[in-house]
C-alpha cells in the first residue's frame, strides 16, 4: 500500500483526486493540502511514497515543491490541466503527469506502475531512476539530466529500443530471431550475451544498477521509462489538437527502420490519422471557419498526400473562405504531385469543384 499526500490548491480538484484514489486502492491518503508551502512542509514530516502535485498554484508552483522534496524515496505525480509541462517534470524526476480532467483508467495505470516498479526495487534491491525515451522518429534515450545516451555499438542501441517496444519480458529465442536473423543460433547467442552485457554497462555507466531482468530464459527492462508515445496518448486524451498536431513529426522509429517495428509504426500511424480524420469530418460549422480546422486537414495532406478526400477538404476551406488563388494553388499541386507519383488524373468531381 502507497502512503500518498495530496496538494492542489483548488478544493474540487483535491476532493476529486481523493475519491478517485480510494476507488482504485492500494493507497493510504495520509495529506492532503490546498496550500503548497504547508504541504511541502508536511511532506517532509510524513515522508510519503507518493505525492500529487498540481503545476500552476500560488505562492509556490508544483515545480518548486518537487524541486524541494529532497527524499529520494518519494516519487512524485504531477496533476496538471497543461500538457506543455512534460519534459521539465521529468527533469525534476517527476515519475509521471496526469491531465485534468481526471481519467481513473489513466490514474490507475499510474498508480499499477509505480507499485510494480516498486515491488522489483524491492525485490531487486536497487534503485531505479525514470528515464525518456524518442521513438517517434530516430531512437534516443534521455538520462535523468535530460541529456542524450551514447551507443557503443548501433546493435546496443536497437537491443535497448526493442525491450522499451516491447515493455514487457521477451523470449532470448525472439530476441535472436529479430536481431540477428542472419546468423546461427550459436553465433546469435553468443551475439546477444555480448550486446545485453554492453546495455547494462551502459545503464551502470549513468548511475542504474539491474537495469535488466532474465527469468525464464526472457529478458526486460526494469528502468522505469516515459516515452513520447506515452506523451502523445496524453494528448489525445487531453484533446489538445492544437499541440498534438506540432507534437506528431515523424512515424514510430521511422528513423531507424528496425522491422521488428513496423506493425506497431502502422498502427500507430493509422490511429493518429483516424484521429485527426475524426476531428475533420465530424466538425461542427463554427469549428470548420477556425484556423486550427484548415491546420489538421494540412496535417492529414503531409501524412497522406495522395489521399483525395483530404487534398478536397483542404480546397473546400479555401473556397469557404473566398480564397480562390489558394484553392487553385491545392489543388495543381496536388495534381501535379499525382500525376508524378502514380500516373493518375483527379476524379472529375474533383476538378468540377475547381471550375
Amino acid at each position: 500500500m502507497l502512503k500518498v499526500v495530496l496538494v492542489d490548491d483548488e478544493i474540487l480538484a483535491l476532493n476529486l483526486l481523493e475519491a478517485i484514489l480510494i476507488e482504485i486502492g492500494d493507497i493510504e491518503i495520509v495529506g492532503k493540502f490546498l496550500n503548497p508551502i504547508e504541504g511541502l512542509e508536511q511532506i517532509q514530516k510524513l515522508k510519503p511514497d507518493l505525492v500529487f502535485l498540481d503545476i500552476e498554484m500560488p505562492e509556490m508552483t508544483g515545480m518548486g515543491v518537487a524541486e524541494k522534496i529532497n527524499s529520494s524515496d518519494t516519487d512524485i505525480v504531477f496533476v496538471t490541466a497543461y500538457d506543455h509541462y512534460a519534459l521539465e517534470a521529468f527533469n525534476v524526476q517527476a515519475v509521471d503527469y496526469v491531465l485534468k480532467p481526471i481519467e481513473k483508467a489513466r490514474l490507475k495505470k499510474t498508480i499499477e506502475r509505480i507499485l510494480q516498479r516498486r515491488n522489483v526495487q524491492s525485490a531487486l534491491g536497487t534503485e531505479i531512476e525514470v528515464l525518456y525515451a524518442r521513438l517517434l522518429g530516430d531512437f534516443q534515450l534521455r538520462d535523468i539530466y535530460n541529456k542524450p545516451i551514447k551507443w557503443r555499438t548501433k546493435k546496443v542501441k536497437e537491443l535497448c529500443a526493442y525491450l522499451i517496444h516491447h515493455n514487457e519480458p521477451v523470449h532470448r529465442d525472439a530476441i535472436m530471431e529479430d536481431l540477428w536473423p542472419q546468423y546461427s543460433s550459436d553465433k546469435a547467442s553468443a551475439l546477444l550475451h555480448t550486446t545485453i552485457y554492453q546495455l547494462r554497462k551502459k545503464f551502470r555507466d549513468i548511475g542504474i544498477e539491474n537495469p535488466i531482468r532474465f527469468l525464464d530464459e526472457r529478458y526486460r527492462l526494469t528502468v522505469d521509462i516515459f516515452t513520447d508515445v506515452d506523451e502523445l496518448q496524453n494528448l489525445q486524451a487531453s484533446g489538445n489538437i492544437e499541440r498534438l498536431i506540432d507534437f506528431y513529426k515523424d512515424d514510430y522509429l521511422s528513423g531507424d527502420s528496425y522491422p521488428w517495428s513496423m506493425h506497431k509504426r502502422e498502427n500507430l500511424h493509422k490511429e493518429f490519422l483516424h484521429y485527426l480524420d475524426s476531428f475533420v469530418f465530424s466538425a461542427n460549422i463554427d469549428t470548420r471557419k477556425q484556423d486550427i480546422y484548415r491546420r489538421v486537414i494540412e496535417k492529414l495532406c503531409e501524412l497522406e498526400p495522395w489521399e483525395e478526400r483530404y487534398a478536397m477538404e483542404l480546397v473546400k476551406y479555401y473556397i469557404s473562405k473566398g480564397k480562390y488563388k489558394e484553392a487553385k494553388d491545392s489543388f495543381n499541386g496536388y495534381k501535379t504531385s499525382l500525376k508524378q507519383e502514380l500516373g493518375v488524373e483527379p476524379r472529375k468531381e474533383f476538378a468540377q469543384l475547381i471550375d
